[in-house]
């Protein structure tokens, strides 16, 4: 089992889940989502992460948040990235990776805030084993962001609610634990 903190945008715009139900194969598991804490494993204790949040975020106002670049990560996943706040979501992101989640941090790639819309590889994506090389299958690729660019949506939300999750290790099922307040 893991533990993952995320926040919720609302998106209101039908286009965009038609397209999300398509392309991210784990949009059945979670809604659109924005990651601050990546699944860590369930022994480090929800209750001490719990207050390792509440610690972290008391300190925090909410912030806005805009979504309005594409890119393609190198394991060929299609991420909606912001432009403004996207400072403020790295240095929340930073400071929740301190003390009990410090070991947890990876530090090979660089935190990178967004929505995950669909995943572009010929094989299947495993979370327990994220640096497996897959082949980008380019063509549905192209295809998939020339109709997300036509959707033409420009999000704009305030982060200020974080929910706490529980995932399990086969990543199919998720609930919702907790939501904090910043």
């Amino acid at each position: 089992m893991y533990l993952a903190l995320v926040y919720f945008p609302q998106i209101d715009h039908e286009g965009f889940h038609d397209f999300r139900n398509r392309y991210e194969p784990y949009a059945g598991l979670l809604r659109e989502h924005l990651t601050f804490i990546f699944p860590v494993p369930e022994t480090i204790g929800q209750e001490k992460l719990g207050s390792h949040i509440e610690e972290v975020i008391k300190r925090w106002p909410p912030f806005k948040v805009h979504f309005c670049h594409l890119m393609k990560t190198v394991d060929h996943w299609l991420f909606w990235t912001p432009g403004e706040g996207k400072e403020l979501a790295v240095r929340l992101h930073d400071e929740l990776y301190t003390e009990i989640l410090l070991p947890h941090l990876k530090t090979d790639l660089p935190y990178t805030p967004h929505i995950g819309l669909g995943l572009f590889s010929t094989e299947n994506y495993d979370f327990n084993d994220p640096y497996a090389e897959l082949k980008l299958d380019t063509p549905r690729y192209q295809k998939a962001r020339k109709e997300f660019e036509k959707l033409n949506i420009d999000l704009w939300c305030t982060v200020d609610q974080l929910a706490l999750l529980r995932i399990n290790s086969e990543f199919t099922e998720c609930i919702e634990l907790h939501r904090f307040s910043l």
